[in-house]
């Protein structure tokens, strides 16, 4: 017969009890907020060329690589959707910011609106179809493939592109994000700037107007902080902030004049520069192929089928039967196209084994360990990567999560 002695115990225990699973409940790790930022054309080396305060104060708090590789070609949509989807372009089937498809018979590019906003031209899953599936709201402004209803998912806040819309207001639509009610905030979101591809492009990379793209961005993140400091929301939130590609230099004095390769009205050239996507004329593939390898000079020309296995480029029907790549620095175009429009400043798109096209990759926030850099490493992995910081089952792809996992505290590993 129990005694008041046993009765005492067991509220003793069960008091005990309860207040173990009340504090392994407070010290495990809860799930922050992911927010993805985009600074179009930001090579590594500009942290130490140009005025960067508020990124090297991340960086002190954060995870800085040496760089991070893009994926080929070097261009904005194909590696924004490789970051987000964890596939190379042969797989994402965006392999271009400029494609046709031969069974769609359609064209797809940056300015055309319809094509941007169909989803056949999106294959694999983006992160926010992935977390929408399971649950989870999302806010990716003004990413490649946001527009479109991939998988039959739409994200819960979606935005179409306005290149004109201030920094500021983007970084106030975060803010605005992570103070709404529990159940209406996304999870994931994003932020795109383009001004230093911008002004890379038009002046190049080393120039002043670079260097004040590079600091007016700088102060967005600055700004964004400190809403985020006055807001109380700095420990609920992890901040990835990357690139898609750097930027060389090119001259009018470093260019391949295409029509005197060929007869250039024999082909379709679907991308032009740096990396040029032909589509013979029918029957005279083999033709066109010999012609351009017997002037292969500051270029490599490619039978589609024997593009290198290093580029993941060659096995989408996407990609058409003849590839010329310019060496870096070169720019493809014709005597009437150099005499019209020129070519100055900086691009990008070359093959992504020169250090020039290298990305950027920097992140902080209360699941990253403070202060260490890491080595470079394939912008593919961060889908793996962002789907483990946001408790997500992650959808078939080419990344690795162990190739990012040291980055992480151990507690959320």
């Amino acid at each position: 017969m129990p005694t008041k002695y046993s009765y005492l115990l067991y509220f003793v225990l069960l008091f005990i009890t309860g207040f173990l699973m009340s504090c392994s409940e407070e010290t495990e790790p809860q799930k922050a907020k992911l927010l993805l930022i985009s600074i179009d054309g930001f090579h590594p080396d500009y942290l130490d060329r140009y005025e960067t305060s508020n990124l090297d104060q991340l960086v002190e708090t954060g995870v800085l690589a040496d760089f991070m590789i893009p994926v080929f070609p070097t261009k904005t949509f194909p590696n924004h959707y490789s970051i987000v989807t964890g596939l190379y372009p042969e797989n994402s089937g965006l392999i271009a910011n400029n494609m046709y498809d031969a069974e769609m018979d359609a064209f797809y590019s940056l300015g055309n609106r319809e094509a941007v906003r169909n989803a056949q031209w999106y294959e694999g899953e983006p992160i926010w179809v992935t977390a929408e599936k399971q649950g989870l709201k999302t806010a990716p402004m003004f990413w490649p493939g946001s527009e479109a209803p991939i998988g039959g998912e739409f994200p819960t806040y979606s935005y179409p592109y306005d290149d004109d819309l201030p920094y500021t207001a983007r970084v106030d639509s975060v803010i605005h994000w992570m103070t709404m009610e529990p159940e209406l905030s996304p999870g994931f979101m994003t932020l795109y700037f383009s001004k230093v591809d911008t002004y890379g492009h038009r002046y190049g990379p080393e120039s002043d107007s670079t260097a004040a793209a590079v600091r007016e961005v700088d102060e967005q993140i600055g700004y964004l902080m400190s809403e985020l400091e006055r807001t109380d929301l700095l420990n609920d939130l992890n901040i990835i902030i990357v690139s898609d590609h750097g930027m060389a230099d090119v001259s009018d004095e470093r260019v391949i004049l295409l029509d005197q390769l060929i007869d250039h009205e024999t082909v379709e050239v679907i991308d032009w520069n740096p990396v040029a996507m032909i589509r013979p004329n029918e029957g005279i593939s083999a033709e066109i192929y010999e012609s351009l390898k017997a002037n292969e000079e500051n270029f490599r020309v490619y039978k589609k089928e024997d593009l290198p296995n290093r580029l993941h480029f060659k096995k989408h029907d996407r990609v058409p039967e003849i590839i010329l790549i310019a060496d870096l620095g070169y720019s493809i175009t014709t005597s009437g196209r150099l005499e019209q429009y020129g070519v100055t400043g900086g691009a990008h798109g070359y093959d992504n084994r020169y250090p020039e096209m290298h990305s950027f990759f920097l992140a902080a926030g209360p699941s990253f360990r403070q202060g260490i850099t890491t080595e470079g490493f394939q912008n593919i992995h961060l889908y793996e990567l962002m789907a483990h910081l946001l408790d997500l089952e992650p959808s078939p792809n080419d990344g690795r999560l162990g190739s990012l996992i040291h980055i992480l505290e151990p507690q959320f590993k």
